[in-house]
């Protein structure tokens, strides 16, 4: 569970505030709004990129002001729109960075770790592609890749900024549906930015 209480959103003023908010297990949030509203500050606040101007976030009963960030990225999982600096991955490559948090400096994979990583690609019907470098994927495949990097990382949390931004509406709806079922199903809070009011209303639960 994540709570939000009196929280104000920006950098020097704040752009929104929030009295209080409470994401529960197994919901697929969506923020709705144009760009440049803000959506993607407020992400950035509850990852932590940023700091609130005021208020507090919650896990649990566990404020993250004090958060170690080794212990931040086990509770957060985060999806950009953009595929920056993973053209040189294969799929299965790009998966097994999600276990960064888990494996030693020289970021080794140990059995379980490949365990994951091979369960998570079978899950979302990758198993095809996993050997494949993800410049010879479609725009589609690479998103649900990225979520499954996501998915790797095991967090309680998956944030995403505007995943479905630059696919078609075919692949908009897949990704989204995906989404909701890994919320659904695994328990997850999945909070996404989107400028899609018919898309965020329909899927969102």
């Amino acid at each position: 569970m994540i709570t939000l209480k009196n929280i104000a959103i920006g950098y020097r003023k704040p752009l929104f505030e929030v009295e209080e908010l409470t994401l529960n297990p197994g919901q697929l949030v969506s923020l709705i709004g144009p760009n440049g509203s803000g959506k993607t500050t407020f992400l950035n606040t509850l990852l932590g990129i940023i700091k609130p101007l005021e208020g507090e976030i919650f896990i649990d009963k566990d404020s993250t002001e004090s958060m170690l960030q080794k212990d931040r990225v086990k509770i957060f999982s985060h999806v950009s729109s953009k595929f920056e600096g993973v053209n040189h991955l294969t799929v299965y490559e790009l998966i097994a960075l999600g276990r960064s948090p888990y494996t030693n400096l020289l970021n080794i994979l140990r059995p379980k770790d490949h365990e994951i990583i091979n369960s998570i690609i079978d899950q979302l019907g990758l198993t095809h592609l996993k050997d494949k470098f993800t410049t010879n994927i479609s725009d589609g495949e690479r998103q649900i890749a990225m979520i499954g990097k996501a998915s790797a990382q095991q967090s309680k949390i998956i944030i995403l900024d505007e995943p479905t931004a630059f696919l078609d509406y075919a692949n908009r709806i897949k990704v989204i549906k995906l989404l909701k079922d890994i919320a659904v199903n695994q328990g997850k809070i999945i909070l996404l930015s989107t400028h899609n009011i018919e898309l965020g209303l329909e899927y969102s639960y």
